[in-house]
């Protein structure tokens, strides 16, 4: 979900209508004609600031990679492409200048947290050679992109303002020129945008040869692999207590596997979906879920990692009371021996 929201954020920047583009109207003005008309537009509006490698950072490390950002040639290109004059609509434009007040409003610091999680998904423990510096070219990357979201919302405003005939006459030679100026107001944003989606990349796959080329990187890994995995079985167990609440007050007693679990009228021949959705998430954790005893008045769920010595996750357990219990040694009947004191420790965050 975080990323989704996160590249809903980096990419809605370049939205496009949708249609097509329509057969020009206007003969073209000549290469000179054009050049000075979009330098003048330029210079009466904020300059714009095209990076470069001593903005982003005065030294790289030598794990670093090789300077990465695209040109303003390819950078204006590629926004070309996606501002077809179809585009210009008022619920296009409008929609567009809110989208860069929600970036301007996540701020430096949420910007920053949104796009390592991002890059870094599932290896963020990886102390990858040059991380220091990738996060600090990151940041300084993502605070000159929230902080032009601000600025290119306040100029495309601006542009709105004035060619409001051109939106409501959708004369082509005048939406052109609102096209350019458009492009012109934007590209700030979209250079340091660009910038920023390179660098997501950059670190992503730094941080996946790490975490696969070396024992440190691989242990490194593996630890946060163990982590995720700790969070999700937990999760399963301390939300297992309300169906079988459930089962215990219909039925009379708790159930052990899903041929006990009522299942889907609409399925019948599949077992409990809730059940299977638990395997699931245990399963894939690498772990195995053993449910015991289970009659009128108990039952106990054993969430097994995949080595019982706590080098791949610690082991949890819980019964009746609804009381998460975990083992750091990994071993289910350290667990098991838990439950049968006195419920004085609560699960502890993974």
């Amino acid at each position: 979900m975080v990323n989704f929201f996160l590249y809903i954020i980096m990419t809605g920047m370049f939205l496009a209508a949708g249609a097509q583009e329509t057969t020009p109207a206007a003969t073209p003005p000549s290469v000179a004609d054009a050049a000075r008309a979009a330098r003048e537009r330029r210079e009466s509006m904020t300059p714009k600031r095209i990076m470069t490698d001593d903005d982003i950072a005065g030294k790289r490390g030598a794990g670093d990679l090789a300077s990465m950002g695209a040109s303003e040639q390819q950078v204006r290109a590629e926004m070309g492409k996606n501002y077809p004059p179809s585009f210009f609509t008022m619920a296009n434009v409008t929609r567009q200048i809110t989208q860069l007040q929600s970036v301007a409003a996540t701020g430096d610091a949420n910007f920053l947290r949104l796009s390592k999680e991002a890059a870094l998904a599932g290896y963020e423990s990886v102390e990858f050679p040059g991380k220091k510096g990738w996060e600090e070219n990151i940041s300084v990357a993502g605070s000159h992109m929230v902080d032009e979201a601000g600025k290119g919302a306040t100029r495309l405003q601006a542009i709105i303002d004035a060619n409001q005939n051109a939106l409501a006459g959708r004369d082509p030679s005048a939406l052109a020129r609102m096209r350019e100026m458009w492009i012109d107001a934007l590209l700030p944003y979209a250079m340091w945008q660009h910038r920023t989606r390179d660098l997501e990349e950059d670190g992503k796959a730094r941080a996946k040869t790490y975490a696969t080329g070396n024992p440190i990187g691989i242990a490194e890994y593996h630890h946060e692999a163990a982590r995720r995995n700790e969070i999700a079985v937990a999760g399963v167990l301390s939300s297992l207590q309300i169906p079988e609440d459930q089962l215990k007050r219909v039925w009379g007693h708790y159930a052990c596997d899903a041929a006990q679990w009522p299942r889907d009228p609409l399925y019948p021949e599949l077992p409990n979906q809730l059940w299977a959705n638990y395997m699931e998430t245990v399963s894939g954790a690498g772990y195995r879920l053993d449910m015991q005893g289970c009659d009128a008045g108990h039952y106990t769920a054993v969430a097994i990692p995949p080595v019982i010595d706590g080098s791949q996750g610690r082991a949890f357990c819980m019964d009746e009371s609804g009381v998460v219990r975990v083992a750091a040694d990994g071993n289910p009947a350290t667990c098991i021996e838990k439950l049968k004191k006195p419920p004085s420790e609560n699960l502890p965050s993974p």
